[in-house]
């Protein structure tokens, strides 16, 4: 995989320098592999970054980004010869990378207060794509009709005007059952985990890529509840 993920290192940087390392196709097309990344590669429920890879001599379009055999696969529109070894500056969309990282965090945000208001339900799945975003509950006991709308809103606009902290951290999976004692799936293990805490709630682990502080989430709001069998989501957007 890729020496080392930019992404993590700074939401809010958008360029970074790279080298081509190979030129490939697979069944999703053409893909360029770098020795290492600044675009976000689709998953977790948030959408990839996309731009462009420029230098004196090329500019190469780069629409999708994914994670595949634990690689990062960069793809564009077609071949392009000779570009192996070649050093070039990454550019993702700022747009774009800022609308993710708002909407992720507010997927983040939105599990928080539900798990703390109402502990019957328990997030078990975030969709973070702009116009349809939601957070996916396992209902243990309780009712949809136990959740009070206006008052998500107002909590809501109580944390974002509090201007709360977001932090990540990378820690051993080794001490992830100590710092999440209540993650409802699979970490793997022997490696390390990149976990992500918005002001005094509990960490999660999380691989997406976040704003700062709750500020950045002015408008965010609650705007239905949908249940199905056991399944209920919440579904948000940014006006």
């Amino acid at each position: 995989m890729n020496n080392r993920l930019s992404y993590f290192e700074n939401t809010y940087k958008f360029t970074d320098p790279a080298t081509i390392e190979s030129m490939q196709r697979d069944e999703k097309g053409h893909f360029l592999t770098l020795d290492h990344t600044i675009f976000y590669p689709q998953g977790g429920g948030q959408p990839s970054d996309d731009g462009l890879l420029k230098s004196d001599h090329i500019e190469i379009p780069i629409h999708s980004v994914r994670m595949i055999d634990n690689e990062i696969r960069h793809y564009t529109n077609q071949a392009y010869h000779d570009v192996i070894g070649q050093k070039v500056h990454c550019h993702i969309n700022p747009t774009k990378r800022l609308l993710h990282a708002k909407l992720h965090t507010s997927g983040h945000l939105i599990s928080n207060i539900i798990e703390e208001l109402y502990p019957a339900y328990k997030a078990v799945k975030g969709h973070h794509f702009p116009g349809e975003c939601y957070v996916e509950f396992l209902v243990t006991k309780g009712d949809i009709e136990n959740l009070n709308l206006d008052q998500l809103n107002q909590k809501i606009a109580l944390l974002v005007a509090e201007n709360q902290t977001i932090k990540a951290m990378f820690i051993g999976s080794d001490k992830l059952s100590e710092i999440c004692p209540d993650i409802s799936y699979k970490i793997p293990t022997n490696q390390s985990v990149r976990i992500v805490s918005i002001g005094n709630f509990q960490y999660q682990p999380c691989g997406g890529t976040h704003v700062n502080t709750t500020s950045e989430l002015k408008k965010l709001e609650i705007t239905k509840f949908k249940m199905k069998d056991k399944a209920f989501k919440i579904y948000y957007t940014m006006r």
